[in-house]
């Protein structure tokens, strides 16, 4: 159902289960209270899926349809290669992105009953630095860039930095 992009819920899988299973639920719901089988029943199913690699999810709508979307995507392919032709894959760079938190604070802390949670501010607060990840039209991959928060042309510290791992020479921080 998802590969169609059709909705999948717990009622459509219990409703499989109905036709193709019958006998296999019948012998579930028997060892069940009959006033908590279905509730059960749920909880087994949401487990089975979240196990299996599906999370639950609020549904969303497209704005366009899939073959619009198609066509987007086709027409920009073309200008693409009639635009960039001329190069070598060597020299066609494909970059993303991506930020992340890192030194995050913790979520829960353990405290004395009754006593304080509070932390200090410089505990509340993660650090964030961005990724980039860039691949060569090739398929050759480029060491990952990572960007800092810092001066231009500043100096990244590195005495917090495992052993034989240090910054490139050179690297600037933007």
């Amino acid at each position: 159902m998802r590969v169609r992009e059709r909705a999948l819920t717990t009622t459509h899988i219990i409703n499989w289960i109905q036709r193709y299973q019958s006998q296999w639920l019948r012998l579930y719901l028997i060892d069940r209270q009959a006033s908590t089988g279905y509730q059960s029943l749920l909880r087994l199913l949401q487990q089975f899926c979240r196990r299996h690699g599906y999370s639950r999810q609020r549904a969303g709508h497209r704005k366009k349809s899939h073959d619009a979307l198609a066509d987007v995507r086709d027409e920009f392919a073309e200008e693409f290669h009639r635009l960039y032709s001329a190069f070598h894959d060597d020299s066609v760079y494909n970059v993303d992105e991506t930020g992340f938190y890192y030194d995050m604070p913790p979520k829960y802390i353990w405290s004395i009953r009754g006593g304080d949670a509070k932390v200090s501010s410089g505990e509340k607060h993660s650090l964030r630095m961005t990724v980039a990840l860039t691949v060569r039209a090739d398929g050759s991959k480029l060491p990952l860039l990572f960007v800092v928060r810092g001066l231009p042309g500043g100096r990244i510290e590195t005495h917090e930095l495992p052993r034989g791992q240090g910054t490139s020479r050179g690297a600037h921080q933007g």
